[in-house]
């Protein structure tokens, strides 16, 4: 059976623990396999994430080994205004557009895309290179079953469930940094802690379940699973 190595660029260490304690885990089993790395250099504090830095580190990805796959995972809100697309989607809201999670994603992982493959154009980058931007951000997923995410953190689930009923998926929460899904948990649960909750939520409500209460996140995977094809598998 063909295998497949992605590394996975990542904002910080939340995504960096649930990429390698609860997504590879479940990609494995279909011979794709996920390495998570931190942005950055070695001790890199979190904060914006500028795309110049991103750039850097894609690049060295692409220009090591040809056999392997580059993707990202930085939230929405975290990337910085100079960040491919962002000025589209800020125009395109400027000027009336009601743009959806997976219509503003669309946009900037496009332009993402595109300019990683401009600024490394011999490095197979069209094919290798799959950005993804969380939308909102990571804690979003963990809102795709109410009764879990009470019981693992010991929220009130009605208080979960109101916040959930105001938006079409868990991704939708919310294109506001000062409501976004981890600023309503740290709001409802004093103490609340983003990396060791984010994985044994996520690790309880399952891959699977994320994924039909996702739609932008469960693409993302669909596009990973569809490199196995590509591989020959």
């Amino acid at each position: 059976m063909n295998s497949v190595d992605i590394y996975i660029v990542v904002e910080g260490s939340t995504e960096q623990t649930f990429v390698r304690d609860v997504l590879a885990p479940h990609m494995a089993y279909a011979g794709i396999y996920l390495h998570p790395v931190l942005i950055g250099k070695p001790g890199h504090k979190g904060g914006v994430v500028r795309f110049v830095r991103a750039e850097n580190d894609i690049g060295n990805f692409l220009r090591q080994r040809r056999d392997t796959y580059i993707s990202t995972m930085f939230d929405y809100f975290r990337i910085d205004s100079k960040w491919p697309g962002r000025a589209e989607v800020r125009r395109q809201i400027q000027n009336g557009a009601t743009l959806t999670a997976i219509h503003k994603a669309s946009i900037l992982e496009t332009e993402t895309h595109n300019e990683i493959v401009r600024s490394f154009p011999g490095c197979g980058s069209g094919n290798r290179f799959i950005p993804y931007i969380e939308m909102h951000e990571f804690e979003a997923l963990l809102f795709s079953d109410a009764d879990i995410l009470a019981e693992k953190t010991g929220i009130d689930v009605a208080q979960i469930r109101i916040i959930i009923e105001g938006f079409g998926n868990p991704e939708e929460i919310n294109d506001d940094p000062v409501k976004a899904p981890s600023k309503r948990l740290g709001t409802l649960k004093s103490g609340y802690r983003k990396v060791a909750m984010g994985k044994t939520v996520s690790e309880a409500i399952g891959i699977q379940a994320i994924r039909r209460q996702c739609p932008h996140f469960d693409s993302w995977l669909t596009k990973l699973e569809n490199l196995k094809e590509g591989a020959g598998a």
